[in-house]
């Protein structure tokens, strides 16, 4: 009976875990008009990607053109478990790459409701982003609403709103 409720247990707490899952799965693309970016984010555009592997990890993969016209990325591969995991973009991955240092970057999400997870970004175990990414009850907007948090502690507010190009 105990083995019975605790698999009950962890069951509902997988379930909750990887219940935004299924509505944010596929490839989403900035909507620049929709968004409110401060004036210092040298966005011209982004993609994200979201892909479940087999074994329940989240691939979220961001593509981003810069203003300047460089490209940039984001790649993490996490649980919606309020874990900490590593997140890489080039120059952290090139530092890895070449010496070996782990990048300062981490990311962790919880989920809110089906629909809805918080998110939190640090810089070496410090907070700098932090808010909710959010699916439309009809799957076809993304928002994420963060405030970025600088070091002095100033926050700005950030509105990423995405619409779904591929997948569900």
């Amino acid at each position: 009976m105990k083995k019975t409720i605790a698999l009950l247990v962890w069951s509902l707490l997988l379930a909750r875990a990887n219940a935004q899952v299924p509505q944010v799965l596929g490839i989403w693309e900035l909507d620049l008009k929709s968004s409110v970016l401060p004036a210092t984010f040298p966005l011209a555009s982004e993609t994200r990607s979201f892909d479940l592997r087999p074994d329940g990890y989240l691939v979220n993969l961001v593509t981003r053109k810069l203003t300047n016209g460089h490209p940039d990325f984001i790649q993490i591969v996490s649980k919606s478990d309020g874990k900490d995991y590593p997140q890489y973009q080039s120059i952290p991955l090139a530092t890895l790459q070449i010496d070996g240092t782990k990048t300062p970057l981490t990311y962790s999400e919880t989920v809110i409701d089906d629909r809805a997870v918080n998110v939190i970004a640090k810089v070496n175990g410090q907070i700098n982003t932090r808010g909710v990414r959010r699916i439309d009850a009809d799957g076809k907007t993304m928002t994420i609403d963060v405030v970025a948090i600088d070091p002095s502690g100033k926050e700005t507010p950030i509105k990423l709103v995405f619409k779904r190009v591929a997948g569900k």
